[in-house]
């Protein structure tokens, strides 16, 4: 094995038997290759991974040219059948690019290799999923944190959903192919990785009210490696080899953080929420959709300010009147401008977490009696977000509504409206639930 930092080789295949969520923990991800010349150990990790049959290569345009025809012609030399699927220029993990690369599989499959960054990752591990074949991934960019996670995120039926699938057994990651990446991938990278404290926040807040799991060794891992990123933010920015390699070494120590709590949670909370729906709204707001990291930061700067300013305003709020829920035409009205499909989708999301979850009058008797307690358990990880902003303008993330081009009026809609979209509670719920959604929205509309 090769991996750069001795946390990731201690963890890099291990079984964790004693932790403090008493759960037993298996880190599925066998070979982390993080160095130079990665892509020569191809053939070695096929051969051990996924040594019978033939391999299906996944990549888009500039995922083959930079590393899939590489790798292909390695295998090839190695001796092994490759069957490269080519997936048209920026593809997105839905119905019709999954359908693609599951088409004409080789009848004696014995494995995927995945040859990108975010989409071909998730496609690549769904694929591995539906055949049951192993995974070997070669990352091109430093541009996400879901290397090593066990989940894939999906846009199905035209809603954005993590579903379980299975991290790679093989993970190498090329540091002269992570160099040539467009510098706006690293950058988004960084601003992905950014959002663990607003993230971490929002799961011990589940943890405390709805009795939501909370790994601390998840929690533990995942905030070491947003420290170690964040001390080399402007190297990061810069380009620096060495800084860009210690922030992919981040990236996969936090996608393992995920695989140790069983879901998304130490990485992705409310900001991800925004996102998410930021691409949902792209067609009828008409906007493009940029750079998941890139609209990740701006929500990550949403999420704090949210916890901020509840923690100023937000129990004397408490005694007053709770806000009704919203009734099912009033959703429908929030979620007009989506595509017929789409808004179907958000819209049983939204009735299933109205429905499933206490109701807000219990709720906000929830939120007096443990207000000391939430707030004696989220303030250590709130105060690490200390200085994020200066980070984020360091690494040259766009952290700003303006800089992803989303204008004050669909800023505030966004804030108001993405909660809906998922069944995890987050700081968008827990301000709603106070009565202090809308306000803050029009407050952070222009952050």
């Amino acid at each position: 094995m090769a991996a750069r930092g001795g946390e990731l080789q201690r963890l890099v295949g291990s079984v964790i038997d004693r932790c403090g969520c008493g759960r037993r923990h298996r880190v599925s991800v066998q070979l982390v290759a993080i160095e130079r010349g990665a892509l020569a150990r191809v053939a070695e990790a096929a051969g051990r991974f996924a040594p019978r049959g033939a391999l299906r290569l996944l990549a888009d345009p500039e995922t083959h040219e930079a590393a899939g025809a590489e790798i292909a012609r390695r295998l090839r030399t190695a001796g092994r059948r490759v069957d490269e699927c080519v997936l048209p220029r920026r593809p997105r993990a839905d119905e019709r690019h999954l359908e693609i690369a599951a088409s004409r599989l080789p009848a004696d499959l014995g494995g995927i290799v995945a040859v990108g960054s975010g989409t071909i990752n998730d496609i690549g591990k769904e694929l591995a999923r539906r055949t049951g074949t192993p995974l070997i991934t070669v990352g091109t960019a430093a541009s996400m944190n879901g290397y090593a996670s066990p989940v894939a995120a999906l846009t199905i039926g035209g809603l954005k959903v993590t579903r379980p699938a299975p991290a790679p057994r093989a993970l190498l990651l090329d540091t002269d192919v992570l160099a040539q990446a467009p510098a706006r991938l690293r950058r988004a990278g960084f601003g992905d990785l950014a959002s663990k404290p607003a993230a971490a926040a929002d799961w011990l807040l589940s943890g405390i009210l709805f009795g939501t799991p909370v790994c601390p060794l998840a929690l533990e891992i995942a905030g070491r490696a947003v420290r170690s990123a964040r001390a080399r933010a402007r190297a990061i920015g810069e380009g620096d080899p060495e800084a860009v390699a210690g922030l992919a070494e981040s990236l996969v120590l936090s996608g393992i953080s995920m695989e140790l709590a069983g879901s998304s949670a130490p990485a992705s909370g409310g900001e991800h929420l925004l996102s998410h729906y930021l691409d949902l709204s792209a067609a009828g707001w008409g906007r493009t959709p940029r750079l998941h990291g890139e609209q990740v930061a701006v929500g990550t700067r949403v999420s704090l300010a949210l916890y901020r300013m509840i923690r100023q305003e937000g129990r004397r709020h408490l005694s007053g009147p709770s806000p009704a829920d919203e009734t099912d035409v009033e959703l429908e009205r929030l979620h007009d401008h989506l595509r017929p499909d789409t808004r179907a989708a958000v819209l049983a999301a939204a009735r299933a977490k109205r429905d499933r979850s206490p109701g807000r009058d219990e709720r906000r008797r929830r939120y007096a009696a443990e207000w000391e307690a939430i707030w004696r358990c989220l303030d250590s990880s709130l105060l690490s977000s200390a200085g994020l902003d200066d980070d984020l303008a360091a690494a040259g993330v766009p952290a700003t509504f303006e800089a992803i081009g989303v204008p004050p009026r669909r800023a505030r809609d966004l804030i108001v409206r993405a909660r809906h979209m998922r069944d995890r509670f987050t700081v968008l719920d827990f301000a709603a639930d106070l009565g202090l959604l809308e306000r803050a929205a029009d407050r952070l509309a222009s952050l």
